[in-house]
């Protein structure tokens, strides 16, 4: 899928809360250690949507707050009109779930500082997104022994 381009970006879901203000109508969402992300072909387009979406806490010491942050992203892509075969969805999934994930982590990192400043509260700096690879996997030899 390295000949998807992203089309667009947009927010379709935000939620931000000081969790601990008196009256807070949020309920806590349940933060994950990665971003979810999910994937559909657009029907008759050489197109698909990924949606995707995180949450985040954040406890701010210097002044006994604690924040949260949700939100859902859609990001459009298309790829070439003559592609054979189609992408099929675990080629798509695959590339929600590294590409899609490092192409929209720039936009949830700025919406989850501006929307805490809103709060008039310290910032929270999300990290930058670094995938580690999953350790190699090693193939047993099938090698037959002598008298076995």
């Amino acid at each position: 899928m390295g000949i998807a381009a992203v089309e667009s970006v947009r927010l379709i879901h935000v939620r931000a809360a000081n969790m601990t203000a008196e009256g807070c109508p949020v309920k806590s969402a349940e933060e994950k250690s990665m971003p979810t992300a999910t994937v559909a072909l657009i029907p008759d387009t050489n197109r698909f949507r990924v949606v995707f979406g995180h949450v985040v806490h954040g406890q701010r010491e210097t002044k006994g707050t604690e924040v949260q942050v949700d939100a859902t992203f859609e990001l459009v892509y298309s790829y070439p009109p003559d592609t054979q075969p189609v992408p099929t969805p675990e080629e798509l999934q695959a590339f929600a779930d590294t590409n899609s994930l490092m192409n929209c982590w720039p936009y949830w990192r700025e919406l989850v500082q501006s929307m805490v400043a809103r709060m008039n509260l310290p910032p929270i700096t999300v990290p930058l997104l670094r995938f580690v690879p999953p350790p190699a996997v090693k193939k047993t030899e099938e090698a037959s022994t002598p008298g076995g």
